[in-house]
């Protein structure tokens, strides 16, 4: 039961600024869940620069948990907002219903909107309670849901000349157990390396991307990583900047 309740909470980014528009939920979705999931991410968004971003969800109309020795099916009354933390200065957000509370069975929506003023990675932390009915009680259950982050880019990692520049920025968060984001600059598009290697020198892992003159945002999913300090490296054209990253597990 936790696991679905937190599924369906991690959508759940909304607050009280009904300044904006508000997204309209898509009832094309019927499979309960995130869009984008937290794989895919949160868009990222460029310093100063108007941004939009909408979040599906489908709520499931109930679930499955174990009271004692049997699977009991436990209906799903809705999913409420308690908090939210962690939007970037200058952008703000809002629930479609308004009241950011989304019954069971029912498709609602997100928008975050508006124009961030400082850079960086931002950890999006969400506090929510899932309604719920248990052989015709009521229970409840909270949650707090940090699993989405947002890149805000800069136009940093230019050379005095205006060219753009070779560099990367350290990974966040760091250390991390499931997913991590890279900021880098480069001077030129292009095929990009990618490497990580253990303490002791194995390269572990080894991907090519194709990537853009300037500022690039990756992530990173390590949840197959084996806890440790891994150096991370890119390399382009010759050129390279390794940094150091920790994974660990709960």
């Amino acid at each position: 039961m936790r696991k679905i309740f937190t599924l369906i909470a991690l959508i759940v980014l909304a607050g009280n600024n009904i300044s904006f528009s508000q997204c309209i939920p898509n009832p094309a979705i019927t499979q309960p869940g995130i869009y984008p999931d937290s794989a895919t991410g949160l868009a990222p968004a460029v310093l100063n620069q108007p941004y939009s971003q909408d979040m599906q969800l489908r709520i499931p109309v109930d679930t499955v948990v174990a009271i004692g020795p049997l699977p009991v099916t436990v209906p799903i009354t809705s999913i409420e907002l308690l908090s939210f933390a962690g939007l970037p200065a200058g952008l703000s957000y809002i629930c479609n219903p308004a009241n950011c509370v989304f019954p069971g069975g029912s498709n609602g929506c997100v928008a975050i909107t508006g124009t961030p003023t400082v850079a960086g990675v931002f950890q999006i932390t969400a506090v929510t309670k899932t309604n719920a009915t248990i052989f015709g009680v009521a229970n409840s259950q909270i949650d707090t849901i940090n699993y989405y982050y947002m890149t805000v880019t800069t136009t940093a990692g230019l050379s005095e000349a205006g060219v753009p520049t070779l560099t990367m920025s350290q990974n966040m968060p760091n250390p991390t157990e499931d997913f991590t984001t890279i900021i880098y600059n480069l001077p030129t598009a292009g095929e990009v390396e990618f490497y990580m290697h253990n303490m002791i020198g194995k390269e572990v892992y080894h991907r090519t991307y194709n990537g853009d003159q300037g500022e690039n945002v990756m992530k990173l999913d390590v949840r197959d990583f084996t806890p440790g300090v891994y150096m991370y490296s890119i390399s382009i054209n010759g050129e390279s900047v390794t940094k150091r990253m920790v994974i660990s597990k709960k």
